[in-house]
Formats: C-alpha cells, structure tokens, sequence
C-alpha cells in the first residue's frame, strides 16, 4: 500500500529526528505527509522532540495542528520548555488541512468519526512511535473547540490516551461523545476542561459531571479569555503541566 511504503522512507529518513539525539532547535522539528489509506486524505504532520534521548517518552498529540502552529502553540511550547516551565516531551501537530486539496476537513474528523480513530489507531501512531508503542499513561491529546469534542469522543472510544485537555470544548454537533464516555470501560484517565468567558461554558459541567462519575481525574480551568487561539496558548503551561506525567 502507497502508505506503507511512504511510512518506510519516513522511519529511515527521519527516525533520527523523531527520537534521536536532536542537536539544534532545527534538528528537533520534522515534517512530513501521510496518505492516509482509511480517511483517504493526505495528513499533514508536524513533530517537535524536546528531548535530547533515543529513550520513548512523554508524547504529546495535538489536533488542529496546523492552525496551532500559525497561531503561535509552537513558539509557546519551545519557549516554555526552554525556560524550564514545563517538562520536556515530544509534541506530534497534526493538521486537518488535506495536503491536495487545502480542504479543511476539521468537522469530518472531529465530529464522532470512527475513522478518525482508526486513522490514530492503525497509521499515525504506530508510525510516530513505532513498535512497541508507548504505554498510554505517557501519550496525550489536546484538543481545541470542536476538537476538544474530538478529544471527548477519543476518551469514550480509544485507550490510546490516558491524559486529555478540552480547550474550549464544543459538543452540541456529536451527542454521540457523551454516549462513548458514560459507556467507556476506560479507567484512570487524566482529564483537563477549560473554558474562557463567553466561550464554552455551557459544556464544561456536562462534561465534567460524567466524568467524574467515571472516577476520572478532572481539572477545570477557568480563564478570561475568549474562544481564540490567544486565549489556548496562554494555557499551554498549565496544560503541559497537568498532561505530562512523570517517570
């Protein structure tokens, strides 16, 4: 298959990038395209290793990538680690923008897509990390808006992740998240909720009642700010903080 073959030259070429000995801020980014043969899409994706080992370690996924980098989310992340606020992790941005087509298809992923996680499941992360993959309880997933609804259902339908941050989390498209969730035999998830003002509060109880009920770990957030990518990068400390669990 086209992606197996894509996944090849990728591991060869840039595996000493993705987990090697980065030697400068360059050496630690990597970019490259994915033919997804499930969403049958060309995925864009963006890797950041913070840590200077060849050992796996804390890894940390972020949905709306590309839109997360433009908006400023890398530049915080590489400051924040580089000043010693938040611990050191390997960050994958993967974009919702079809390579070919410029196509934004954030709704087709994020709105309860089973495909989404089979795409998660079966291609990108076993390409990003490899065999055998990480143990859960140090791989992440944040996501903002509509993603955090992506997230939400991720947390119901997956044991991929074991840590997630809703950033604003807009559920009303997908009724279907809460139903994973209530009906999810996933345990000991780590779960933060934020939500700026006039922004998505409306979700945020919802969301953390079932949770809770779940015996979940959850952290709310509550900040000034408003449904905007100012507003989630200004997080991005607490998040990392609060995701990235210690060895």
């Amino acid at each position: 298959m086209k992606f197996r073959i894509i996944a090849i030259v990728i591991i060869v070429a840039l595996s000493g990038r993705l987990f090697g000995q980065p030697d400068t801020e360059d050496d630690k980014l990597s970019s490259f395209t994915i033919d997804s043969d499930i969403l049958s899409e060309s995925i864009s994706v963006t890797t950041y290793n913070a840590i200077s080992t060849d050992k796996v370690s804390n890894i940390v996924y972020i949905t709306d990538g590309q839109k997360m980098i433009d908006n400023g989310a890398l530049d915080t992340i590489r400051t924040l680690t580089q000043d010693g606020k938040i611990p050191k992790a390997k960050y994958v941005f993967v974009s919702t923008i079809d390579v070919r087509t410029k196509e934004d298809k954030r709704n087709t992923y994020f709105f309860c897509n089973t495909d989404y996680i089979r795409f998660f499941e079966e291609e990108l992360v076993p390409l990003i990390e490899g065999s055998p993959r990480l143990n859960s309880k140090y791989r992440s997933l944040i996501g903002i808006s509509f993603g955090g609804l992506n997230a939400s259902y991720f947390s119901g339908r997956t044991n991929l992740f074991q840590n997630y941050a809703l950033l604003s989390p807009i559920t009303y498209p997908c009724n279907d998240a809460l139903t994973a969730i209530a009906f999810s035999e996933n345990k000991n998830l780590n779960i933060l909720i934020s939500t700026g003002k006039n922004d998505a509060e409306n979700y945020v109880t919802p969301l953390t009642n079932l949770y809770q009920s779940k015996g979940y770990t959850v952290k709310n957030v509550t900040t000034n700010g408003a449904h905007d990518f100012e507003n989630w990068n200004h997080q991005l400390e607490d998040v990392l903080n609060f995701l990235i669990q210690k060895k």
